[in-house]
């Protein structure tokens, strides 16, 4: 909707390492939450990825931790909103770096960040691989990518109507 400003190099090499030090953080806290030394026992357990839990059918964690009764309400809301927030920096980091707020783009890219983690924890055993951490994590991206997008056209459409007002009352004006 508004017109790209030019961004100084500064702003834009802040933004990429604002990016990079976000998803560093995202795999430190998702991959790498356990001591090292118990990484590497996982990683070097082939037999560990046996146990690894999957969840292919989607809702069903979710349905699980809200309706179960047998999970409690601070797990359960700390799992799913946690979810949804660790995507929310990249439904704002995304379009900043694009400079457009592409919803199809913000889609994709947190779909596929999403999908490779899962999969990591699947391939690794580092956690467990489940579809609905993918719909929390995506939706958390998109919410926060839509939001901006309304806020963008609810200024936009503030600018135009300002500047029709600001026309109308200077042709009255002239006319008087």
């Amino acid at each position: 909707m508004s017109a790209k400003r030019k961004r100084t190099p500064a702003a834009t090499v802040l933004l990429w390492v604002l990016l990079i030090g976000y998803l560093l953080l995202l795999y430190r806290v998702i991959l790498f939450k356990f001591p090292i030394d118990t990484i590497f026992d996982i990683l070097m357990d082939r037999d560990e990825l046996e146990f690894t839990r999957v969840n292919l059918i989607p809702f069903q964690t979710i349905r699980f931790y809200l309706f179960s009764g047998r999970v409690p309400l601070v797990t359960a809301v700390r799992n799913l909103l946690g979810n949804i927030l660790a995507f929310v920096p990249l439904g704002i980091l995304i379009p900043l770096i694009r400079r457009d707020l592409s919803i199809v783009f913000t889609f994709v890219t947190a779909l596929a960040l999403s999908a490779s983690i899962e999969i990591t924890q699947l391939v690794t055993g580092l956690g467990s691989c489940d579809i609905d951490d993918i719909i929390l994590n995506v939706f958390g991206a998109m919410l926060t990518c839509v939001l901006l997008t309304s806020l963008d056209l609810f200024v936009y459409i503030g600018k135009t109507a300002a500047k029709k007002l600001k026309k109308a009352l200077d042709k009255s004006r002239k006319t008087r």
